[in-house]
């Protein structure tokens, strides 16, 4: 079970709901125990459209959608499009070991959203969906 820092021993996500779509099996397991680690509730999903679908259906319960970019069926980026016609205030953090193109930055920076390279430490994931869910968009520069 990942550890906290002494920055993160108030569970900074308590309260809230995020949405994690990752088609690794255990990638989803593991970011899924962070993200509850944090103190908020995960709701875990293999896939683009199943996140889409989720999102579709618990709409406003959902504080925060984390992407993987590259996933089997439709990818991220295009779930995220799928998303913003659902709810254009959607709050969206992607996730991969590549960097974003030009265009998905420009979708980020547009939606208050944010990118975080894979692999990241529970800090990291907290800092992000954190400054994300204050309305601050976040890009990690590599």
């Amino acid at each position: 079970m990942p550890e906290f820092s002494e920055e993160f021993e108030n569970r900074p996500l308590d309260g809230k709901k995020i949405l994690l779509a990752e088609d690794q099996d255990g990638l989803r397991t593991i970011i899924g125990m962070m993200v509850e680690e944090l103190g908020a509730e995960a709701i875990t999903v293999a896939d683009g459209q199943s996140a889409v679908d989720e999102y579709q259906r618990l709409g406003q319960e959902i504080d925060l959608v984390l992407l993987d970019l590259r996933m089997k069926g439709i990818s991220g980026p295009a779930a995220f499009e799928q998303l913003v016609e659902i709810d254009p205030k959607v709050k969206v953090v992607f996730s991969s070991g590549v960097q974003p193109d030009d265009e998905l930055l420009e979708m980020i920076n547009h939606h208050q959203g944010g990118f975080l390279e894979k692999p990241f430490n529970l800090d990291r994931l907290g800092e992000v969906l954190v400054r994300v869910l204050g309305n601050d968009r976040y890009i990690e520069n590599t």
